[in-house]
């Protein structure tokens, strides 16, 4: 059976409705990443024709009592997949790395995800003690039907020639059947999972605040892109289960690059740690704490430009955008304000209207021709300009005109947007000049209802340079894209995998230390997209869909911010 499917960041919520015994009585949608970097959602296997549930086994590395369950893991999974039940593993040990796990599953031949849970999120909300331990999900209402143990042949430092109690198999049967499962709860002996002992008592004053300030207000502040201001305990506290769910689901905050692939300037991910103590505070009622509240007085504007007053402003003519419909991209070319050559240090994008513009792309070619076009700047969600290295800049030639791509969707009413590109001008000439290098693949035709249709582009480095950045672009059926250098030697490097595509956020990758990538060198892209009824944001999966701009059509589309050495 295909896995990677399952393999897709298991966005994972889980409510905390008692029931008789210590763990919760149902699952909400999770998302975490499995073994071999593929990402997974709870809901999207749930929702698939013909599943019926999900057998989830908790697993650790040099556990016995889970390296002797794995055999007959395996064989129930083989019997049971085409009856409708989807089996996984559950690895949330501290100590077992993604790396670690990949070489337990090549030793003990395991033929299912193991989703690591570095924050140890889902592993607290199902109630988890030890390993071992499994879950049996109910694609209806998502309930836990059975959780405990698999069967009571093993026990600590003994075990049965035999089981005589069938705890999983006899709940999966009666699942299928449509009866009750009984017993639904058993006690599972394995090895115990510890959990971080943090302060007694998390509260927003001391603990999460200062999380809060650091990685989310930047866009939850007055005027930014966040539907809320974090501006107040009351404010939070109002918000609070839903900070949750978008945590544990990887929704927020808005980064899709696996955190063990590479390392990037721009990185705005909560870690593990950060991660935990928000969704255990909520869980725990969002207690606010002593002391003054620190995000009281601290809103601020969003800033005119992040990248400082440029020193030209080129203004667009308004742009009219009405209630509702699916709008042609639409184009407009500008003279260059400059009568010399100039060098970029930096520009940055001051969208008018951040409710119905999508995004800009701005190219520069001689005036009254489309020819030798070149890259200068854009801006998509989540972007706050572009500086470029130190000693670097885009050039703009004398006599070249600005063409600017602009994306508009509805937002249910009338709206104008009046949109700016601001330029920071190098004083002198830069021997470095700072490239934007295209990779797209447009023959492919994505056959209507498939889940994981793949595609590849490869793109030969000609000339040593050192690359700054990298940018994945697809549409709403995009599904996940990564890079990958090869180089002369023939030594492969993994430079950036987005397991878990979202359109809604056009990330440009900055690399932390930029990486060189000598002549000779083929940068590797590949792609997959979703074209299926459980992608819930595929526009229409009856279709087989092709290259093009409108987003509810499809894109192979990177970029990548060199330099030639």
């Amino acid at each position: 059976m295909n896995y990677s499917y399952l393999i897709f960041i298991f966005s994972i919520l889980l409510s905390f409705h008692a029931n008789a015994g210590d763990g919760p009585s149902r699952a909400e949608n999770f998302a975490l990443i499995d073994h071999e970097g593929k990402s997974h959602e709870l809901d999207y296997y749930l929702k698939m024709k013909g599943v019926k549930g999900l057998v989830v086994f908790v697993q650790g590395n040099g556990c016995p009592l889970v390296q002797k369950r794995i055999p007959e893991l395996n064989r129930m999974s083989a019997i049971y997949q085409d009856k409708g039940i989807l089996f996984c593993m559950l690895n949330a040990n501290l100590q077992d790395s993604r790396t670690d796990i990949s070489k337990e599953v090549e030793e003990f031949k395991i033929r299912m995800p193991v989703l690591k849970d570095e924050a140890q999120i889902v592993a607290r909300s199902l109630g988890v003690k030890r390993t071992a331990e499994v879950y049996l999900i109910s694609s209806t209402g998502r309930k836990i039907v059975y959780r405990g143990a698999f069967d009571d042949r093993l026990s600590y430092q003994a075990a049965k020639p035999i089981a005589t109690k069938h705890y999983l198999r006899d709940a999966l049967d009666n699942l299928l059947g449509g009866h009750e499962v009984k017993p639904a709860e058993t006690e599972a002996p394995g090895c115990k999972i510890t959990f971080p002992k943090y302060p007694k008592g998390l509260t927003y004053t001391r603990d999460i605040a200062p999380i809060l300030a650091q990685k989310c207000r930047s866009c939850h502040t007055k005027g930014g892109l966040g539907p809320f201001a974090m501006s107040s305990y009351r404010k939070v506290a109002g918000w609070s289960d839903m900070i949750s769910e978008v945590i544990m689901t990887r929704q927020m905050p808005p980064w899709q690059a696996d955190p063990e692939v590479g390392e990037f300037a721009n990185d705005c991910s909560l870690t593990a740690e950060e991660a935990n103590k928000v969704v255990s505070w909520v869980a725990d009622g969002s207690p606010k704490g002593d002391g003054p509240d620190p995000l009281e007085g601290l809103e601020k504007q969003v800033p005119e430009w992040f990248l400082g007053k440029p020193d030209k402003i080129i203004t667009l003519p308004a742009q009219k955008v009405m209630a509702e419909g699916v709008f042609d991209y639409r184009y407009v070319t500008m003279d260059n304000p400059f009568d010399r050559d100039v060098w970029l240090k930096a520009t940055e994008i001051r969208p008018g209207n951040t409710r119905v513009l999508h995004h800009v792309i701005v190219t520069s070619h001689p005036a009254g021709t489309r020819r030798s076009s070149q890259w200068v700047t854009g801006y998509a969600p989540g972007t706050q300009g572009q500086r470029y290295p130190e000693g670097s800049s885009v050039f703009l030639k004398k006599g070249h005109q600005l063409r600017f791509q602009l994306h508009y969707t509805a937002s249910g009413k009338s709206e104008v947007d009046e949109t700016e590109l601001g330029l920071h001008i190098s004083h002198e000439p830069t021997t470095k000049i700072f490239r934007t290098a295209v990779i797209a693949q447009r023959r492919f035709q994505i056959p209507s209802g498939d889940q994981e249709y793949k595609q590849q582009k490869t793109l030969p480095i000609r000339r040593n340079v050192t690359l700054y950045a990298i940018n994945p672009h697809m549409h709403f059926r995009g599904k996940f894209m990564e890079f990958e250098a090869e180089f002369p030697d023939g030594r492969r490097e993994m430079l950036l995998s987005v397991p878990n595509y979202n359109f809604n956020w056009q990330r440009t990758y900055v690399l932390k230390e930029p990486r060189k990538l000598p002549a000779g060198t083929q940068v590797h892209v590949r792609n997959a997209w979703d074209n299926s009824p459980y992608n819930p944001h595929n526009p229409d999966p009856t279709k087989s869909i092709g290259w093009g701009e409108q987003s509810f059509e499809e894109m192979f589309f990177a970029t990548l911010g060199y330099i030639i050495d």
